[in-house]
């Protein structure tokens, strides 16, 4: 297979590389040790006791290691997300003394040299590592149905690993024609 040509084809518009996005964020200065975590959650509603909780721990980490704690929201589950729901998140962690040293702060603003922290405005950069690791053979497109990839669930339900691989891995084999 010509993984170039194929990854040229997906990703044509991608004009960018990972060295790019290296040097646009660099390894951060840190002292050794130095731990950055952070929390990433949907605002598909309400902050709830389980995220809070994984947010304290997360910042607790960050604080112990002198290290950065951010807030990054992961929006991309459009059909679920409910409208105000990043500001709840925001107000619910600070309720509880949980600041984010980088990331969302409000609806609408952020804070940081990392951004953008919604995983949706992300879309560019992943897309450029996408297309690296189509051109080196390490990723591929998937044509499978939804109906099709639960019949691979329903199939793996005695299976010790699942998931779409081996096997089930029904388009990483396809010839570049076929795609």
């Amino acid at each position: 297979m010509d993984n170039i040509k194929l990854a040229n084809l997906l990703f044509g518009d991608v004009d960018k590389t990972p060295e790019y996005y290296e040097k646009l964020y660099p390894e951060r200065e840190l002292k050794q040790g130095a731990r950055v975590t952070r929390f990433a959650p949907s605002p598909t509603g309400f902050l709830h006791i389980g995220g809070l909780f994984a947010a304290f721990v997360s910042k607790l980490t960050a604080q112990a290691t002198d290290g950065i704690f951010y807030l990054r929201i992961e929006d991309t589950d459009k059909k679920r997300e409910v409208k105000g729901g990043v500001g709840e998140i925001v107000r619910g962690l600070t309720t509880f003394g949980v600041t984010p040293d980088e990331g969302r702060i409000s609806d609408d603003e952020e804070t940081g040299e990392y951004g953008p922290y919604i995983q949706s405005s992300r879309r560019e950069i992943y897309r450029c590592f996408a297309k690296e690791l189509t051109a080196k053979g390490l990723a591929y497109p998937c044509f499978c149905s939804e109906e099709e990839l639960a019949r691979i669930r329903l199939s793996q339900e005695n299976e010790p690993v699942k998931g779409y691989y081996g096997k089930y891995a029904r388009c990483r084999e396809l010839s570049f024609d076929e795609i």
